[in-house]
């Protein structure tokens, strides 16, 4: 690579003869998503069956199924690309730690509200990190990229949408209930964009796999989410309360 070389110019078709640094780059990135969305096809019955028991109406336990279904695509894209590159799902893969904490909260629901909250934190950072990927410099990436992120862009807006069907459904208890949880959701919606000094972030920019930094992206989720609840008319939590990375 020349000297003075835009790294974020740069292509590469596939994954032969990649560059080690970018390769480990790419598979760790990867994995993170394969580790997260694999759960939807290797696990139904924590993310399909239990969320389908605790659905209120049937109009929301079938657009959970739809939304479940699209996780499960997302899930085998990300396990062929990690194929590719030699990297196999399979157990041991399945057995390592979450690596957004958020992801082992949904499994500790309490009730729907906060499936709705999930979906409205976790898959509004989905559809952020789509758009990173969108016209990057791995192709086989870039070709999803863009359905993935106007897919997950859908799954918040129905997050948001269970929101606030329960508040015109419970007007009383359900914004009660909805403050409650949002203690603790709110925190773990912003800490999934990692900490703000780390320095990976700067090789994914480096290598064109991302646009924006941990901070700039979670600064304009922020703002996102703090219009939608004003909406919702419910209080906005203080932004640095039960932060794990800041």
């Amino acid at each position: 690579m020349a000297a003075g070389e835009s790294y974020t110019a740069l292509k590469f078709s596939g994954p032969d003869g990649l560059p080690a640094e970018y390769k480990d780059l790419l598979v760790r990135m990867l994995s993170i998503q394969s580790r997260i969305e694999s759960e939807y096809m290797l696990a139904p019955e924590r993310t399909l069956m239990k969320p389908l028991a605790m659905a209120p109406t049937a109009e929301d336990k079938a657009e959970y199924a739809a939304f479940w279904s699209d996780e499960v695509r997302h899930a085998s894209y990300w396990m062929k690309l990690l194929e590719d590159l030699g990297v196999h799902v399979d157990d041991a893969f399945m057995a390592t730690p979450m690596p957004i904490y958020i992801f082992e909260m949904r499994d500790r629901a309490e009730d729907w509200i906060e499936y709705g909250l999930f979906s409205f934190f976790a898959d509004r950072q989905g559809a952020y990190m789509g758009y990173e990927w969108v016209g990057c410099s791995y192709e086989p990436l870039a070709r999803i990229a863009d359905r993935v992120h106007k897919e997950e862009l859908g799954h918040a807006a129905f997050g948001y949408k269970l929101l606030r069907r329960n508040l015109q459904r419970d007007p009383e208890h359900g914004r009660e209930k909805l403050i409650h949880y949002l203690k603790k959701w709110y925190p773990a919606g912003l800490d999934m964009f990692g900490k703000s000094g780390s320095k990976r972030q700067h090789e994914f920019m480096r290598w064109g796999l991302r646009r924006r930094t941990n901070e700039q992206m979670r600064e304009e989720f922020e703002e996102e989410v703090n219009a939608l609840l004003d909406r919702l008319e419910v209080p906005i939590p203080d932004a640095t309360a039960g932060r794990r990375f800041l």
